[in-house]
């Protein structure tokens, strides 16, 4: 059973170039949990604490049952954000050219789905998507790309269709 103790108001990470307002997305979707629960999916591992968090800082894997605080699972994500994610997104060649909104769902997006996703095996269309700045602002387009990757017909479709669609209309928000 999942405990459902963490204080869900959004806050700005503190000194960080991360864009707000994909940690905001995904403090929404992902729900802080203080205690150790399996993996929504495959209802075994990866085992997942925190804002989603699947490893400790030092990299190890998390046993069911272990628990954290407020503050550790606020620093965890960010630490994990700085140091593992944003790394690999700012390697992707149109980084530097997406607007803070743009930026900000694709970190919910890698956060999600891995953080190497760019140029990845199944990962064609939001890879085209990125290489492409004139579909940035076509809002068909954009919605279509994101909401490809749901896990159709599995237990998590709704829930990742639902957060598909938020970072596309958060990519589309000026």
């Amino acid at each position: 059973m999942r405990n459902h103790e963490c204080d869900y108001k959004k806050r700005s990470p503190p000194m960080t170039n991360l864009p707000t307002s994909g940690v905001d997305l995904i403090k929404e979707f992902e729900g802080c949990y203080l205690k150790a629960y399996p993996d929504p999916l495959t209802g075994a591992k990866p085992i997942t604490i925190g804002w989603g968090s699947t490893k400790k800082l030092d990299g190890s894997d998390w046993k069911l049952g272990e628990t954290i605080t407020q503050a550790q699972a606020d620093e965890m994500l960010i630490t994990q954000l700085e140091k593992s994610y944003l790394p690999s997104l700012q390697k992707i060649p149109s980084w530097d050219d997406l607007t803070t909104n743009q930026k900000g769902a694709i970190l919910s997006f890698s956060y999600n789905l891995g953080k190497n996703f760019y140029n990845g095996s199944g990962f064609v269309s939001i890879s085209r998507l990125l290489k492409n700045p004139e579909l940035w602002s076509d809002a068909k387009e954009v919605t279509r790309v994101f909401t490809l990757y749901c896990n159709p017909g599995s237990n998590v479709e709704a829930g990742l269709r639902r957060r598909r669609v938020a970072e596309a209309n958060l990519w589309l928000k000026q």
